[in-house]
């Protein structure tokens, strides 16, 4: 199981849209580090909530906070993430139904560990369908994850004990 939480928070590099908006329930609540407060659509399905950054990204997962016990038929039972550098060429990275009623922190994995990180500069989070064939959607925070820092793991193993900024600035060329 893969530790989250170390994981860097990288939202608030991007400008964040959303496809509708009910009256008093904006985007803005997606980021107010509060779980009592929510973003709630208004209108057709599918809802969706876009991020643009400004230059690529590097993007490890994508969070979101669901509560089916507050939200009910509110509560997205599907979640599929785009991503590219623009609206017009995005692809599917991740399809997701959920097995279970979510609760909490919902983590949607785009990258592995070790392995490639997902680059773009556009990410597009779709929520087509609701628990009880719900209309409008309710999403408490979301967050863009950026990859765990490398910088720690390659100090601990190289080889010269250096650990000053001006040496790891200047180690090697380019």
């Amino acid at each position: 199981m893969e530790d989250y939480s170390k994981l860097p928070n990288i939202s608030d590099r991007g400008a964040w849209a959303v496809s509708t908006t009910k009256h008093g329930f904006g985007i803005e609540n997606l980021h107010d580090g509060s779980t009592e407060t929510f973003w709630q659509s208004d209108g057709q399905q599918p809802h969706s909530i876009s991020v643009q950054f400004p230059t690529r990204a590097q993007i490890h997962a994508v969070s979101l906070y669901l509560d089916t016990e507050k939200d009910e038929s509110y509560t997205p039972c599907k979640v599929s993430i785009y991503a590219g550098t623009s609206h017009h060429d995005k692809q599917l990275v991740k399809d997701e139904m959920f097995a279970a009623e979510p609760k909490g922190w919902i983590n949607f994995k785009l990258a592995d560990i070790d392995g490639p990180v997902l680059m773009a500069h556009f990410v597009l989070i779709e929520l087509p369908y609701n628990y009880d064939n719900g209309r409008d959607v309710r999403v408490r925070m979301a967050r863009i994850l950026g990859p765990p820092p490398r910088e720690q793991k390659f100090r601990n193993e190289h080889i010269l004990p250096y650990t000053s900024q001006d040496f790891y600035m200047y180690e090697s060329l380019r």
